[in-house]
């Protein structure tokens, strides 16, 4: 039942960032001015004695450091730690290390193929697509060269690219950031 919710989330993600590439503008080209946000009672921590969800196998493995916030949305995320994010899918990439890049992927996550756009399951199935076909020269140099300083929330997420298309797709997946999608 989780895979299939997990699966409905991320064709909505999906579509939402087909539908608008992730933009927030107006018509006249402009971003929206963003409301002031007001909390009226601070958000509650968990104590060390709370209970742990359980791990769930197939989810992406968050490190130390992205554990340590738990994220509303998208648009709560600190422009720093989507920046330092992009940078880790940056490394990843750049190394072309298929097993760095799963370790920052969500499941199951769609990888947009031109001529083959599925979702893959599980970590292992990720993998078995093999560096070759996910690392395209095209996808190395879209995300080698982004621009990190620009990065915009939006409802699908955070689009790391340097001109759109090929891209990396992140965002918040259970309170942690995730990579949500590759696009070809």
């Amino acid at each position: 039942m989780r895979k299939h919710l997990n699966k409905a989330i991320l064709l909505t993600a999906l579509c939402l960032l087909l539908a608008g590439c992730g933009q927030n503008r107006q018509d006249d080209g402009t971003a929206p001015e963003k409301a002031p946000t007001e909390q009226s009672e601070p958000a509650e921590q968990p104590s060390a004695a709370d209970p742990q969800p359980p791990e769930d196998p197939e989810a992406g493995t968050p490190d130390a450091e992205t554990a340590q916030t738990a994220y509303e949305d998208n648009f709560s995320v600190e422009h720093a730690d989507a920046e330092a994010f992009a940078r880790k899918i940056q490394d990843a990439v750049a190394d072309k290390d298929l097993e760095g890049l799963a370790d920052l992927m969500q499941f199951p996550n769609y990888v947009g193929f031109p001529e083959d756009a599925q979702f893959v399951d599980s970590r292992e199935d990720f993998l078995s697509l093999g560096a070759d076909r996910v690392f395209t020269e095209a996808l190395l140099t879209e995300i080698g060269t982004a621009d990190l300083s620009a990065l915009e929330p939006s409802q699908a997420g955070f689009i790391l690219s340097a001109s759109g298309c090929p891209n990396i797709v992140f965002g918040v997946s259970e309170g942690q950031l995730a990579v949500v999608g590759i696009n070809y």
